[in-house]
């Protein structure tokens, strides 16, 4: 059985321990992996299936339409990399008694368009804005947003729509709403309240979708909680309800098929488990680092199940 991880070279680089990680754990299965960079991918021949490690869904698209099994689908990866469609498609999904609850934080999308429109009114004023007037041209060139209660308590959060690991995710307050706004020109972004954490979040490793693990990152003198800022982590415990919690939300995914992904929640001052957002392209250090965990092994033994079941072995 040959199985393709497809990613962009930088990517690759960055990566090569876990690429050789499934290459060593794949021929345990007789499961043959290569790395296929994302230039190429188009000209190579045809493997049983792809691990779509680009975070593009048109990668995903092209081996869909030539009906090989790709982790994760098209619609998986574009969901996985737009945290608005993410949130919308969540709230198609779940059941009435999690969207009754404080389930998201309130959020709105600004477009590219929007973002950049914002610059350029405020730079009209630069120099001559109080607080009260940043807001007033934010709220002119996003009429119907209902900003104000973004802003009631503390600053809100913006990001943009497609950043990962922590990158792209700032506060904006209103004294600084112009040169914020600068460093996210040109993109796709969702404003959201800020949840009161304490830098905490919970992630759920989810392998064939059910939870294979939770970690809980803690931020270091950061609203942000990421590993890769230099969070810390450690293994944490689920009770019984946050399991039912969390399986509203892979339930919401039944008709997907999440093979290796990360759901992330931020955890409140109150201790409730607030949805942030679907890591499609889940990174596995704090499991190889914190726990005892090989999650490569059990995906890779997943897969091949996965693939025999579906009877989409080809043969070597």
């Amino acid at each position: 059985m040959i199985g393709y991880l497809v990613y962009h070279p930088k990517e690759a680089e960055k990566n090569q321990a876990f690429i050789r990680l499934f290459e060593e754990e794949g021929k345990k299965e007789s499961i043959f992996f290569s790395y296929v960079s994302h230039e190429q991918y188009q000209s190579e021949p045809l493997p049983d299936f792809v691990l779509n490690r680009t975070r593009s869904p048109q990668v995903s698209m092209w081996y869909e339409k030539r009906h090989i099994p790709v982790f994760h689908s098209a619609f998986l990866t574009e969901l996985g990399n737009h945290k608005m469609k993410t949130l919308e498609f969540l709230e198609r999904h779940l059941p009435e008694k999690v969207l009754c609850q404080k389930w998201a934080p309130d959020s709105v999308f600004l477009s590219a368009e929007q973002v950049d429109g914002c610059i350029r009114r405020l730079k009209q004023f630069q120099g001559a804005l109080t607080e009260r007037m940043q807001y007033q041209v934010l709220e002119s060139v996003l009429p119907g947003k209902n900003l104000s209660r973004f802003w009631d308590r503390r600053a809100p959060v913006i990001k943009s729509v497609d950043g990962h690991g922590g990158t792209e995710v700032e506060m904006l307050p209103l004294s600084k709403i112009l040169p914020v706004l600068q460093r996210f020109s040109g993109k796709d972004c969702i404003l959201q309240e800020q949840i009161p954490s304490e830098g905490k979040d919970l992630r759920i490793y989810v392998l064939g979708n059910q939870i294979y693990q939770a970690v809980c990152r803690q931020g270091r003198k950061d609203f942000r909680s990421n590993y890769s800022l230099g969070g810390t982590a450690a293994t944490y415990a689920l009770s019984k309800k946050e399991r039912e919690w969390i399986q509203f939300f892979l339930q919401a995914f039944h008709r997907e098929t999440l093979g290796l992904a990360g759901l992330d929640f931020i955890i409140d001052t109150g201790g409730r488990l607030i949805f942030n957002e679907l890591e499609e392209m889940a990174g596995c250090r704090m499991l190889y680092r914190h726990t005892e965990c090989n999650i490569v092994r059990d995906y890779v033994v997943w897969l091949k199940k996965n693939m025999e079941n579906k009877g989409c072995h080809k043969g070597v």
